[in-house]
């Protein structure tokens, strides 16, 4: 496990940086780079995403990825590929983006197991496209067909019944189109991709809020209590991360999860504030939804948001003579779906809750600092005892935050959580693989199964 006793790295994380820019070139930390929407950093260098964009083959939404550090996203989306070996990003490096050993996450993506992982999915799917294939999109036509009637029933009748299903065939939308459309795995065609993307705003989402969300910051940094935003989007009614302050009524959460958790649709559904800012929370920089490109993604946000209304809330009403809280049950159903599916994905017992080891660093520190005080009265023993106890069993153990340190694929397997198989796939979009999910989430749902396997 990663988090045993390692030997120190001296890799410099700006070192490889520095001898592909001069010295004199721009140079900006991470909490500096948050004031510059129009670049982003990989691997150490700075790039600008604004200029890129008209030419990045996966299409210019990249630029709702300003003021970041980009290392994790685009190394899961190109599994494999060196930045530095792309003569396209190259010609849109600007400096050196210097990261710090301290604050910064650091990870090594060329691990012995990342690289096996790539051999095997690769003898997996042989020569098969890792994009959707024809199965794919029938599955898009049935929900699509289902969702249009459900919605038209509801608009002419107005009956809980149909309220009901549309939320289900919107939780379909979520889950089998939206998800990996998002993710560029539906077609190599990025116009195609960002077609079916907006199916989160069709649900009463936004597609720029789910990918500040969902893209940016849980798939890179899953589990990451400060990071991951899906680790504290129940508090403080719920708790998922097994560090920080508990209250009382923590201890019966598991009776009431399932109801904090359905307000996830109709909290994002009727809160029109993250759209106004386009900002999903604070690790996402204000600066960003203040760019040219954001502002005009905010207006397209805003019909969307008014054209969900009128299809679920208004027409309904004025149409269907239904009480207009009828309006509230599609999002709701829509939002017990969605998170069930998704926070079984990442809290369940076993799951490594720190992948970074920061918390076991700082228990630690608590340990040693324990046990310095504890030796001028002769009971040092004790802790002394439990910190090697717990070094051996891979807990409480100093981490080296290097480069070296930690596998980023490891801490997306040992955070993730795979059930089923096909048909499992088929139900939820394949995110009952999660672990096959967020290893290689360019790769279609559709082929989840296949890679399971391993052959």
């Amino acid at each position: 496990k990663k988090k045993t006793n390692q030997t120190t790295s001296h890799c410099n994380p700006t070192s490889v940086a520095e001898k592909i820019m001069p010295s004199k070139q721009l140079t900006l930390t991470t909490a500096e780079l948050k004031n510059h929407p129009n670049l982003i950093g990989i691997d150490g260098i700075l790039y600008d995403v604004e200029l890129f964009a008209p030419h990045h083959p996966g299409g210019n939404h990249i630029q709702g990825a300003g003021a970041y550090d980009a290392t994790a996203l685009y190394r899961s989306m190109h599994p494999g590929q060196l930045p530095e070996k792309s003569p396209l990003l190259q010609q849109y490096k600007v400096g050196i983006h210097q990261r710090s050993t301290a604050s910064d996450i650091l990870y090594n993506y060329n691990s012995p197991f990342a690289q096996d992982l790539l051999k095997t999915v690769r003898r997996s799917l042989k020569n098969k496209s890792w994009y959707a294939g024809i199965g794919f999109y029938l599955r898009i036509l049935t929900i699509a067909v289902a969702t249009l009637y459900c919605e038209w029933s509801f608009i002419l009748q107005g009956t809980v019944m149909w309220a009901v299903l549309i939320g289900c065939c919107h939780a379909q939308i979520g889950l089998s189109i939206q998800h990996d459309a998002s993710h560029g795995a539906i077609s190599k065609q990025f116009k195609i991709n960002d077609f079916f993307a907006y199916g989160a705003d069709w649900i009463g989402n936004s597609k720029w809020i789910w990918f500040q969300q969902h893209i940016l910051w849980h798939h890179p940094h899953t589990n990451h209590p400060e990071l991951d935003p899906d680790t504290t989007s129940a508090e403080p009614f719920v708790k998922f991360q097994q560090h920080g302050t508990y209250k009382w009524y923590h201890r019966f959460q598991h009776f009431f999860v399932h109801l904090v958790l359905s307000l996830y649709g109709p909290s994002i559904v009727f809160n029109g504030i993250v759209i106004s800012l386009m900002q999903h929370n604070g690790n996402v920089p204000a600066s960003v939804g203040k760019t040219k490109y954001m502002t005009n993604q905010k207006m397209i946000a805003w019909c969307f948001r008014i054209f969900y209304l009128l299809r679920i809330c208004i027409l309904p009403w004025y149409i269907g003579k239904c009480h207009f809280l009828i309006g509230f049950i599609p999002s709701y159903v829509t939002g017990i779906l969605l998170t069930c599916v998704f926070v079984v994905s990442h809290n369940f017992s076993g799951s490594d809750r720190d992948p970074t080891g920061k918390y076991a660093a700082a228990e630690m520190k608590e340990l040693e600092t324990t046990s310095s005080s504890k030796e001028q009265d002769g009971t040092v023993l004790t802790s002394s005892s439990k910190m090697n106890e717990e070094t051996k069993k891979g807990g409480a153990v100093s981490i080296d935050n290097s480069v070296d340190s930690i596998c980023w694929y490891k801490a997306q397997a040992e955070t993730s959580c795979t059930y089923g198989g096909t048909i499992g796939m088929l139900l939820t979009g394949g995110l009952n693989l999660q672990i096959e999910h967020h290893l290689f989430p360019r790769i279609s749902s559709w082929y989840y199964p296949i890679i399971q396997q391993g052959k």
